[in-house]
């Protein structure tokens, strides 16, 4: 018997239920013992005892239950009173106890022990380190006697209690236990073959291998609830039955979460830092902390989230004081002053514009923002109000550029007192609103003052003048330094198209300039110099790579930008109709007020790709958007004028068309400016004369922009050479469309080569059909055949239209030119993308033109259309 005493066995909950399972069956037998469980607060004691007690009854082992309580442990005999009122106790065993006289203790242990000799009996009981003392009483004497009867006895205590108080109890012969948390192994068997998946590794992170975690999660798997509810729940469970001062010293760790001493939990917690200690001890046994920190984060955020009111308030006001005395960094501390919602003290207002500053530099901006906001709230001072907007204003910006609008005045009126990071921010503000003249005193601000502006920012804001404006402003850095040289070689692009200069100079923009407030507009005149160069792979993926990083970075102005201009890029690759979509997607990551004048670049691509795909009805809704007063002083708004007036042309509305490109014909005279790569405006006028039957007026003015075009702009040539060829000698037709396509071709813009390429096969087609080696087609109708009446071509120029047939004629269910290239290509067998590919248009519009075309034609599919057109042609 004697080699049982204090054996000590250290194992998992599951073991230690197996050990008591056998050993109730030796008692069952006959052999009695005692099992004393330790382990700390959720370790498993009471589920395991639980579980020893449902095995007994299943033995058919008589089983009396009882457990200790805080608040009854004064109460004389509280727990033999709950074994002796157990249902399975024989009536005659209580009888004896109430009517012994003298030591009652001594014959209710004698009849205890008389029924074991008689029959298997367990007596489990828990938190015996709450049993008052009569019950101690007998449970010690229960104890020495339960070897010499089929008496077992299962006790479960605390870890520390076992040493300490509990001496009487591990004097006597027993088994101690002492639970350990689960391993994986041991979680795998409890999700019962789900552990392929690493589930168990994952309960055994979160938990620690703690039985109250590990059960909870377990559970949580198998019936498939939220994961992250029950494991804070369990959390909140597993410090409620430390209590305090336990729960309050972790619920300041999980407050502070940073490696602290332990009197700095102390004085968050409000308890003696003995306590501290010793409940860190403890915290660390179950797992849960490892030194003075949580091991994992949702366990602190469970703690922290059960927070409420002025708790979380005085905890978090303690823990930003704690960590501002031990020099810790201001974003540390700031961040409990953010969760407290209060910043009372007088070092409180630095530490938060301090850490606001600092996290930017990690593009960190809701929580800059959170701390600004808070900071505000407290200053007094006008000086700090007036800072702490500035700086507002800068960083809000980036994700919500209207709401640092009401911040632009402000800096406005600072005049002089501004410093340089200041006029920067009001330099990008009054660019992105349209306020020139406030972004050329900006500019001019910056010459003035002591800190000399560096030769980089100079680029980037040479480059950003020329995106908004078409010129640039008197910079303070040298003209000659190597950064001013290349701003100047990359903004030609505007005047003289692309080029191995300046896609060089877009090669060293794009490499040396980070993504940054004053950069964007550098990057993205880069990008398009790349596509202008017909480099558009490399423009792409460019403008890909810093969209991907503005969204990584949180910069939601920035990604909207670089996404607009992804989209334009799409639309010279030739496909209007992703041009669109990337558009529209561009359009929402702002609303209208937030874009400013930077709204008209992704509305001027999607109204240009809505026109190429013959989407007029959703172009003319774009045209609906609200613009703000100032975007027409700008380049973009120059660019939505030429996108608006290809939309008129394009849908026979020439005058319309005329006035818009006379707009920007004025804007970029009145400044002095000739950059046919944003509005070629000569060559625009001159395809509106040509559909107006003014084809004198247009071949003046297509020569003209041959004269006024650089050599190395293949577009504005051979938006010229087009319009020529069209407006000239039909003898010269072909070759002029060559050379117009050669062009395009050079300058990468692959949907104005596609239309040019489609005009030279219809102008063969016209000459086969003039040589009688194709007629035309004419639609049978009963007792009328009447010739395809052509309508003009809207993408593309053509010779001055026809007059529009009378829609009550017979010429109104005629072919369109639309229907007829549609139908050739079906004909043709090609399938409905691939003619929707050719002629970018959407294949629902395919769709539709051949419906009208099997209905006009009289047939009744695809198969027979080929012989339908050429039948209709023989009978010409």
């Amino acid at each position: 018997m004697g080699e049982n005493w204090g054996q000590n066995r250290r194992t998992e909950p599951p073991e230690t239920v197996a050990l008591v399972e056998g050993l109730l069956i030796e008692c069952d037998a006959g052999t009695g013992d005692t099992v004393l469980v330790g382990g700390g607060p959720a370790s498993g004691k009471t589920q395991l005892q639980h579980q020893a007690v449902a095995r007994a009854r299943e033995l058919g082992v008589l089983t009396l239950t009882a457990a200790g309580a805080a608040d009854e442990r004064e109460i004389d005999g509280g727990v033999l009173d709950q074994l002796l009122a157990s249902p399975a106790l024989p009536s005659a065993v209580a009888a004896e106890y109430t009517s012994a006289e003298g030591d009652r203790i001594a014959a209710l242990c004698n009849a205890l022990h008389r029924l074991a000799r008689q029959r298997p009996v367990l007596i489990a009981v828990d938190d015996l380190q709450h049993v008052d003392g009569t019950s101690a009483r007998l449970l010690l004497r229960l104890q020495r006697r339960a070897r010499s009867a089929a008496l077992l006895l299962v006790l479960t205590h605390p870890d520390s209690w076992y040493c300490g108080d509990g001496l009487p109890f591990a004097a006597q012969p027993h088994r101690h236990v002492q639970l350990t948390p689960f391993t994986v192994a041991a979680i795998a068997e409890l999700v019962a073959g789900d552990h392929e998946d690493g589930l168990p590794e994952e309960i055994h992170r979160l938990s620690a291998g703690n039985p109250l975690l590990v059960n909870a999660l377990v559970d949580a798997h198998h019936s498939s609830v939220d994961h992250g509810s029950v494991y804070s729940e369990a959390v909140q469970r597993l410090l409620h039955r430390y209590g305090s001062p336990l729960r309050e010293v972790a619920t300041a760790i999980a407050v502070l979460d940073t490696d602290v001493t332990t009197e700095a939990v102390a004085t968050v917690a409000g308890v003696d830092p003995l306590d501290a200690e010793t409940s860190t001890g403890l915290l660390t046994e179950t797992g849960l902390v490892d030194g003075v920190r949580f091991r994992q984060q949702p366990a602190a955020a469970a703690v922290v989230g059960g927070l409420r009111g002025p708790e979380k308030v005085r905890l978090h006001a303690r823990a930003a004081e704690v960590k501002h005395a031990r020099g810790l960094p201001a974003p540390e501390v700031a961040r409990h002053l953010v969760a407290a919602g209060a910043a009372e003290a007088d070092w409180a207002l630095p530490a938060l514009v301090a850490a606001a500053e600092e996290v930017m530099l990690g593009d960190d901006v809701e929580f800059a923002t959170r701390c600004l906001r808070l900071a505000a709230s407290v200053a007094t001072a006008p000086w700090e109000q007036q800072s702490i907007a500035q700086l507002l204003a800068k960083i809000t910006w980036r994700v919500n550029p209207a709401a640092a609008a009401p911040h632009l005045a402000t800096l406005r009126e600072a005049g002089d007192s501004l410093d340089q990071s200041d006029r920067l921010a009001l330099v990008r503000q009054s660019l992105w609103f349209g306020e020139r003249e406030t972004f050329e005193a900006a500019v001019a601000g910056l010459g003035d003052d002591l800190e000399p502006l560096h030769p980089r920012t100079a680029a980037e804001l040479t480059l950003a003048a020329y995106w908004h404006y078409g010129t640039t402003v008197p910079m303070s850095a040298d003209p000659s330094d190597p950064w001013l040289r290349t701003a100047e070689s990359l903004a030609s692009v505007w005047r003289n198209g692309g080029t191995e200069e300046t896609s060089a100079s877009a090669e060293r923009i794009l490499q040396n300039c980070r993504l940054s407030d004053t950069s964007l507009e550098a990057l993205a005149t880069a990008i398009l110099a790349l596509a202008y160069d017909g480099r558009t792979d490399r423009a792409e993926g460019w403008c890909t790579s810093l969209a991907e990083e503005a969204e990584y970075r949180g910069a939601v102005t920035w990604k909207a930008v670089l996404d607009a201009l992804g989209a334009s890029l799409l639309l010279r690759r030739g496909e209007p109709a992703a041009a669109a979509d990337a558009a529209n997607r561009a359009l929402a990551l702002l609303d209208g007020p937030n874009w400013g004048v930077a709204i008209c670049y992704p509305l001027a691509t999607l109204l240009a790709a809505q026109t190429a795909a013959g989407a007029f009805k959703a172009a003319a809704a774009v045209l609906r958007q609200p613009l703000p007063e100032t975007v027409f002083d700008t380049l973009g708004g120059v660019r939505f004028l030429r996108a608006r007036g290809q939309f008129h042309l394009a849908t026979n509305r020439g005058l319309a068309a005329v006035s818009d490109f006379q707009q920007c014909q004025r804007f970029l005279r009145d400044r002095g400016l000739e950059l046919p790569a944003v509005a070629p405006w000569r060559t625009d006028l001159a395809e509106a004369n040509l559909r107006l039957r003014n084809p004198t007026l247009a071949v003046e003015l297509a020569k003209q922009q041959l004269a006024e075009t650089a050599p190395t702009d293949g577009y504005s040539r051979a938006s010229a050479l087009r319009v020529l060829a069209f407006a000239g000698e039909a003898a010269a037709r072909h070759g002029l469309l060559s050379r117009a396509a050669e062009g395009f071709k050079d300058s990468g813009d692959r949907l104005e080569l596609a239309r040019t390429v489609r005009a030279i096969n219809q102008l063969g087609q016209r000459a086969e059909r003039s040589a009688g080696l194709v007629k035309p087609v004419r639609v049978p109708r009963p007792g009328v055949a009447r010739a395809v009446v052509a309508r003009p071509v809207a993408a593309s120029p053509a010779p001055p239209p026809r007059p529009e047939p009378d829609p009550d004629s017979a010429a109104a269910t005629a072919l369109s030119e639309a229907e007829l290239r549609v139908a050739e290509l079906a004909a043709h067998g090609r399938t409905n993308r691939q003619i929707a590919e050719t002629l970018y248009i959407t294949v629902s519009t395919v769709e539709q033109h051949l419906t009208r075309v099997y209905r006009k034609l009289g047939v009744g599919g695809r198969s027979a259309l080929a012989g339908e057109l050429a039948g209709a042609g023989s009978g010409q």
